[in-house]
């Protein structure tokens, strides 16, 4: 428990350690701020320099959204399409994002229909990726913290009535503590971990199997979201939203 309570703290520390660094730093700022300028005197091209300047020192939504609508604006819709969705992996229940996503969707080849989600779990999504990792790991800190002070008055408590709630409190504390700790991991995989990508290449003939010989299943155009479900050597089995699955070569696409 000691270790699990330590590493959870560093997770804590180091995203609030890399947030603060990424707001201190002017040259960061500097050239975000010359982006939006270009972009907003519709010098989509400039902004895309500054924007892309700033990719791989610094992450987070207002990178990827604003990166995500340059390349739109210059008809580039796969990389559109890839930024947007990195954006909404910080802010799921951004609408102007899923909007924008809407639209540049629209201008793909391929109109896969999507397996129907309940608005419950649409909303559960949204709120538990949405809250991030941080956020859920300094309140797994919070109820662990609490756990220890009411397991405390439990143990030094005077009185039956102060002992029973310090007993029965701490319980509940900790299945909280334990709750937010795996919203956090949740949290954490769905914004780092390579579970989709988006299709690059005009043209992609998905696989019955890892080989170039394998039966053509169907076809994918650029601009295509696909689940990545496994990986063998250069390729990968994928899924699209209607279900199919299939396999491609990993160098079709990119990932989200």
């Amino acid at each position: 428990m000691k270790r699990l309570y330590t590493l959870l703290l560093l997770v804590a520390l180091m995203g609030f350690v890399r947030s603060a660094f990424a707001e201190s730093s002017s040259d960061i700022v500097h050239s975000f701020e010359l982006g939006v300028e270009a972009y907003t005197d519709g010098r989509y091209e400039d902004a895309l320099v500054h924007f892309s300047d700033i990719e791989g020192r610094a992450e987070g939504f207002d990178l990827y959204y604003n990166l995500g609508n340059t390349y739109y604006k210059l008809n580039r819709i796969p990389e559109s399409i890839l930024y947007l969705e990195r954006a909404l992996k910080f802010n799921p229940a951004h609408e102007d994002a899923s909007y924008n996503l809407r639209l540049a969707n629209q201008r793909i080849a391929d109109r896969i229909e999507r397996i129907p989600r309940s608005n419950f779990a649409v909303w559960w999504e949204e709120f538990k990726h949405g809250t991030g990792p941080n956020v859920w790991a300094w309140i797994a800190v919070g109820f662990s913290l609490l756990t220890a002070l009411l397991f405390v008055a439990f143990i030094l408590g005077r009185g039956a009535a102060l002992r029973r709630f310090g007993f029965f409190g701490s319980i509940v504390a900790l299945a909280f503590f334990f709750s937010a700790l795996a919203l956090a991991k949740d949290a954490y995989d769905f914004r780092y971990e390579e579970r989709n990508a988006i299709i690059f290449a005009d043209k992609v003939d998905v696989k019955s199997e890892p080989r170039e010989v394998g039966t053509d299943v169907f076809v994918l155009h650029a601009g295509t979201r696909v689940e990545l479900l496994r990986k063998e050597g250069e390729w990968y089995r994928i899924q699209i939203a209607s279900g199919k699955r299939g396999w491609i070569k990993a160098e079709t696409m990119q990932v989200i």
